[in-house]
């Protein structure tokens, strides 16, 4: 009898999750699978929170409260938050859920806009007026946390927009301050060190041959980064990735092979928005001060954008993109670009000279043994209609633009393997021959790509992978979920 009742109750929220999806046209329906996962998150009954709060967001949300695990949060620990929405008139579409954690002096804000299954499968765009949403989340806070408490800030965004709020503290970020919770400091927070990953860099004797295949005897004695994970909390990544390092007196050699079922790159000419399809991307901070780092990109089919950064995306909206990395490249598809056959990935060889990092002209002088700069790496990959990412250090964050959470890379010499090589440097590259302007690097003020570029993302609606700082990254840890109940249909 007792299990008749209980398929009966899920049954019946089946149904309701089915009716409300019936009244939202607009959006994309969910699958069978999709629809019973969403149930257990939505009710025609009032909650009962924990912690009660009244915040009204411009007449179509109301937050009720709150349920934690903990009175303390310390660093290292997770704990879990279940938030309690109830609706009371439909959201326009593209309205989304962000949860961001300052710490008691705002200088670190963690961005958990993703965590939790709800807010992937149910966003607000989903939800049926009179209904209730019961939002879970588990949140980690890092070791290296610093300060005495961490403050939460929840609400509704859209395309840098933030649903007006009524009812409780706001900050000038127009944000609402739902929660704040005691951090006590571990006894050795002050030595403590980023958990960020570190790479060994071997000095290499002779230039690894830029062919895109990682054939080159050269590349076995490079070290080889962990396989590329989530790019917010670090957990696994729903694409697989992993790069390889090298260094000499000229270059910094990087290498990194990509796991890819289908191939996108339409983009052909240098300093196209390559972040909206398939790319390679390298963000490197010389001084590990967080200012003066360096992006490049590389597509599938070697074109290439680079720039640079003041400080974390400034200037907008592109940094300075007259810089010329001279990044040379050798890339190797498998499979075909832009077809709908299956395809196996790809993998990107660069040459990047060390003078492409002087800031004012002069020579510059290569790393030293022992010397320690700040990378990071991604791989974005365009899947139907959605992006998805995976990244060497994760960030905390949506915002692809932390240098503090970059990796760290470190000097070594040669391998005793290598000490009896010593040909002379020469980087032997394969460009074909019909694409082969668009690799090279172009003159400065003859890139006319970039003006372009520019102005189509001024008027542009969609714009992927380029939110406003901390608020959505690409789905990642969560698709993973989500394609999982895709396979059930």
């Amino acid at each position: 009898m007792k299990a008749g009742i209980m398929s009966f109750a899920r049954l019946a929220l089946l149904l309701l999750v089915s009716g409300i999806l019936a009244c939202t046209s607009d959006v994309k329906p969910l699958t069978p699978a999709q629809r019973e996962a969403v149930a257990a998150y939505v009710s025609k009954v009032a909650p009962s929170p924990q912690h009660s709060l009244d915040l009204d967001f411009d007449g179509k949300v109301r937050l009720l409260g709150y349920d934690i695990d903990r009175a303390q949060w310390r660093p290292g620990e997770t704990m879990r938050v279940t938030w309690y929405w109830h609706v009371l008139e439909r959201v326009d579409e593209g309205w989304k859920l962000f949860t961001h954690i300052d710490d008691a002096d705002h200088e670190r804000t963690l961005n958990q806009d993703g965590n939790g299954t709800l807010r992937w499968l149910y966003a607000p765009d989903r939800w049926s007026p009179g209904t209730y949403i019961r939002d879970s989340q588990e949140l980690h806070l890092p070791e290296d946390w610093l300060g005495t408490a961490a403050r939460l800030y929840v609400g509704l965004w859209r395309e840098g927009q933030r649903l007006r709020v009524s009812g409780g503290v706001s900050d000038k970020k127009g944000r609402i301050l739902a929660l704040t919770v005691p951090t006590p400091e571990l006894p050795d927070v002050g030595r403590r060190q980023p958990d960020v990953p570190r790479l060994g860099l071997v000095q290499t004797k002779r230039p690894p041959r830029l062919d895109g295949s990682l054939g080159d005897p050269v590349w076995s004695f490079a070290n080889t980064t962990q396989v590329f994970v989530e790019t917010v909390q670090g957990g696994v990544a729903p694409l697989q990735a992993s790069a390889k390092l090298l260094w000499d007196k000229r270059y910094l050699y990087v290498a990194v092979d990509v796991k890819d079922g289908l191939l996108r790159a339409s983009h052909t000419e240098r300093d196209d928005h390559l972040w909206e399809q398939d790319c390679v991307e390298l963000m490197i901070d010389p001084t590990g001060d967080g200012k003066n780092y360096f992006e490049i990109q590389v597509s599938p089919r070697g074109v290439v954008f680079d720039t640079r950064y003041d400080s974390p995306r400034f200037p907008a909206p592109f940094g300075h993109t007259d810089w010329d990395s001279n990044v040379r490249v050798g890339v190797s598809p498998r499979g075909n670009i832009d077809d709908k056959e299956a395809d196996a990935g790809y993998i990107v060889e660069m040459a990047i000279p060390w003078q492409a990092f002087s800031l004012d002209g002069k020579r510059v002088s290569p790393p030293a043994i022992g010397d320690e700069w700040r990378a990071n790496l991604y791989v974005m990959d365009l899947i139907a209609d959605r992006q998805q990412a995976a990244a060497w250090s994760p960030l905390e964050t949506g915002d692809f633009h932390v240098p503090r959470r970059f990796g760290i890379l470190a000097f070594e010499g040669p391998p005793e393997a290598m000490m009896g090589t010593n040909e002379p440097l020469k980087i032997p590259l394969k460009i074909p021959l019909k694409i082969s302007a668009d690799r090279m690097p172009k003159p400065m003020g003859r890139r006319p790509a970039l003006d372009r570029g520019v102005k189509d993302t001024m008027i542009r609606k969609r714009v992927i992978n380029r939110q406003h700082p901390g608020e959505l990254a690409p789905r990642s840890v969560d698709a993973k979920t989500v394609d999982s109940l895709d396979s059930r249909r």
